[in-house]
Parts: C-alpha cells; sequence; structure tokens
C-alpha cells in the first residue's frame, strides 16, 4: 500500500544538509500538501544518543503523526533511523497517511543511508532509552539470522500497516467515527462543516426519480452539493456520476420505495480523496438519516462504469421484461426422473 505522496525538493535539500552536519541528531518531517516537508533540525544536546532523545518530546504531540530522522550518533552519517510516529488516539486517515508513505520516506532520501525502521504510537517508545536497548538487542539477533536493513524496513512495514487496514475497518463499520460525527452522536450532525444547500436537497429524495450527489471539498473539508435533479431515468442518474473524482449519490427508484446510495471513488484519486471519502462515508450516510432519507440499498465501487441500470434494477427489487417473460413461460417446471444407471 503506497499512498502517491513524495519527498518534496525541500526536504531532498534538508536531509543533504542534515547528513552532512553531524552536530544535528533528529530530522522532524511532516506531510504538508501531499508532500514530505522538513521541520528545523534538531541538535545533539550531548555527545550520547539516550542523552539526546528528551529534545524530540516537544515534537510527539497525543493526537499528531510525525516523522523523525534519527542520527545513531555525532561519530556517524550513515546507519540512520527513520522514526514513524503515529499516535492511537490520531485521525484514522492520518493513521493510514503516515503508515502508507513511511516506506517512501526512506526510498526517495536513499535506503541504504537507513540502519533502521521503528513504528511508534506512543511518545515513550521514542522517548523511553530502555526502548532503544531493546530495539538494538533485536536488531543484532535479526542480522544473526541474515535479515537485512532493508528487508526489515519492508516486513516492519507490512506488519505495521495492518493495524492501520484495521482502523480502516472500524470507520467503516461506525466504531471509530468521533473524528467526524458530533460529539453526541446525533445521527444528523457532522463534526466537518455542511452546507445548507446540502442538507435542503437531501429533503427532496422522498420525491421518485430524485437524485442528489454531495462531495468534499478536501482543502476545507466541507460537504457540499455537486447536483440535484428531480424525475431522472436510471440510465441519466447514472451519466451524472462523475468518473475523475470520488461522489456520494442517491437515488430514488422511480416506481419504488428504494433510495439507493452510491459511493464511487475512481483509481485515479487523489490519495487524500481517498481516505477523506473512505472516513467520511459512514456520517454521510448518517446526516442523510438525519434529514429524514431512508436508504434501502448501498453501493460502492471504485468506478462508475462498474454499475450498470440492470444492476440498479436488481438493487431495486424489479425484474426486467425478459426476465419476467422468461419466467412466466417455464412456470413451475417438474423436475425431470433421474435416467436408469
Amino acid at each position: 500500500m503506497q499512498s502517491g505522496i513524495t519527498a518534496s525538493t525541500e526536504l531532498q535539500e534538508a536531509f543533504n544538509d542534515f547528513t552532512a552536519d553531524s552536530s544535528f541528531f533528529a530530522l522532524p518531517i511532516t506531510i504538508s500538501n501531499e508532500a514530505l516537508t522538513p521541520q528545523q533540525p534538531i541538535p545533539f544536546t550531548s555527545s550520547d544518543f539516550t542523552s539526546s532523545l528528551p529534545s524530540l518530546k516537544d515534537h510527539l504531540q497525543p493526537k499528531t503523526p510525525i516523522y523523525l530522522i534519527l542520527r545513531p550518533s555525532p561519530a556517524v552519517n550513515h546507519g540512520l533511523i527513520a522514526v514513524t510516529y503515529v499516535p492511537s488516539v490520531a485521525p484514522v486517515r492520518q493513521k493510514m497517511l503516515y503508515a502508507s508513505t513511511r516506506n517512501t520516506l526512506t526510498r526517495d532520501l536513499g535506503l541504504e543511508k537507513f540502519g533502521d525502521s521503528v513504528f511508534a504510537t506512543d511518545d515513550f517508545e521514542v522517548l523511553d532509552p530502555g526502548h532503544w536497548e531493546a530495539r538494538t538487542q533485536g536488531a543484532g539477533t535479526k542480522k544473526e539470522g541474515g535479515l537485512s536493513a532493508g528487508d526489515d524496513i519492508l516486513t516492519r512495514e507490512e506488519r505495521e500497516l495492518q493495524s492501520v487496514k484495521r482502523a480502516e475497518e472500524e470507520e467503516r463499520h461506525g466504531t471509530q467515527g468521533r473524528d467526524l460525527m458530533g460529539s453526541g452522536g446525533s445521527g444528523g450532525r457532522l463534526a466537518m462543516k455542511t452546507t445548507d444547500d446540502a442538507r435542503q436537497a437531501l429533503s427532496t429524495l422522498g420525491q421518485e426519480g430524485s437524485f442528489v450527489q454531495l462531495g468534499i471539498e478536501v482543502s476545507s473539508e466541507t460537504l457540499e452539493l455537486l447536483k440535484s435533479e428531480e424525475g431522472i431515468q436510471p440510465g441519466g442518474f447514472l451519466e451524472a456520476v462523475p468518473g475523475d473524482r470520488p461522489s456520494y449519490s442517491f437515488y430514488h427508484y422511480p416506481g419504488t420505495e428504494e433510495v439507493i446510495f452510491l459511493y464511487t471513488c475512481p483509481g485515479s484519486s487523489k490519495v487524500k480523496e481517498r481516505m477523506v471519502y473512505a472516513s467520511a462515508r459512514a456520517s454521510v450516510l448518517q446526516l442523510a438519516k438525519g434529514e429524514g432519507v431512508n436508504v434501502t440499498k448501498r453501493l460502492e465501487q471504485g468506478d462508475t462504469g462498474e454499475v450498470t441500470e440492470q444492476r440498479l434494477m436488481d438493487e431495486a427489487g424489479l425484474k426486467s421484461a425478459g426476465a419476467e417473460s422468461a419466467n412466466t413461460r417455464q412456470g413451475f417446471a417438474r423436475p425431470k426422473r433421474p435416467g436408469k444407471r
């Protein structure tokens, strides 16, 4: 799993300066505007690695992920340590973003320059000298078994991303929605901003053939109305779903009481779009429910071409004319008698 985010030119230059100056102990790095961006480097407070660890404390915030590139000693410019700090209470999409980009960080800067990769969810895992001593002992055991530093980074990447995927599943099923839902858990309330016309449009879905499409302005994390139409046929509904961006679409299928919710996220979507839309999906459904919309069918697809008029008809509980006539002609046919052996 890769995020598509890359190291900025600014980071490349800062990293070169960091490796060239052995007085620097740490280089903090964050993700900003879909690029890996450096912060001010931190100097050694002594000639000892563990004695300099307390200088990292202010950079380890309770809910904010960060990368830290650490120098093991002022005497060396190789064998750097790539620390990924992702607090367990950080927003799910931030967890995914930082965990899925950490491998890119070391590769873009030069995998051969790193001797270890550490993933931490609590600040004491970074600040406590005892944890570093335990890691050093563990690394020695692995090297005796023939595992290279590069292999170690990749295997840790795969293992740690499993926990991020579990967090995403929790978000999908509504168990970790507190960063998007209102504190009171009200079904129709979003912590992210929602425009008035988006809410008002949802109230029109009581009419057959009505169609409402919502999207998220990612930069401001605002849920907004993209389209709203009435009396639209299934083919027109599918044509109105964009193929170049994620969207949430609600459609009241004509002649039924079925309201279909269609979430699409094309493969060409930016990584941040995918994460924001995925984490907000359950809350958007709660918003619709709070506005009186009874969603009876839910569809999730990568691309719009994967959903057809026949699929919509099936979801609405209707049969095509061809299928009905075939069933009528067949009737209740008596099963054939088994042949003789």
